[in-house]
């Protein structure tokens, strides 16, 4: 009994950080690139810790779930707790792409280009993020619902 409380506080622990951690970096990067210089200069140390804090809440969230099931014996979960999973999935997808336009980004900004905040590569990471925020909410929702 202790082993699951403790499971369901850290499952539901690093679901809040996974949701928070990188919550701002779309707002963030396209407000600096729209002030550019120096504003830009300081981007990348604020966004590689959010990714990377992401990235391991991320990991976090579906390992300690994955233990809570295991500890339960779920063989077969309920329906909203395999939507979740489904939808934590495709967050992990969905974020891989936005890591990659990030990527793109800073590479440019490091090589000294300008980067309007219309680019391409900005437009898709606010997309993407919108994207896995949804499948958040919508994982969570997941959560509650019983067979």
């Amino acid at each position: 009994m202790m082993l699951h409380q403790a499971l369901v506080f850290l499952h539901i622990l690093s679901m809040a950080v996974w949701i928070a951690a990188a919550m701002w970096v779309a707002g963030d990067v396209k407000r600096a690139l729209a002030m550019g210089k120096p504003f830009v200069d300081a981007l990348p140390a604020r966004v590689r810790p959010a990714l990377a804090l992401d990235a391991a809440a991320g990991l976090a969230t579906i390992g300690t779930g994955a233990l809570l099931m295991w500890n339960d014996h779920m063989a077969r979960p309920p329906i909203g707790i395999s939507i979740g999973i489904v939808l934590a999935l495709v967050r992990v997808g969905v974020l891989a792409g936005a890591r990659g336009s990030w990527r793109g980004i800073a590479a440019r900004l490091q090589a000294g280009e300008a980067v309007p905040a219309a680019d391409p590569a900005a437009r898709r990471l606010s997309m993407l993020s919108g994207i896995a925020h949804a499948a958040w909410l919508l994982a969570l929702a997941g959560m509650v619902l019983r067979e």
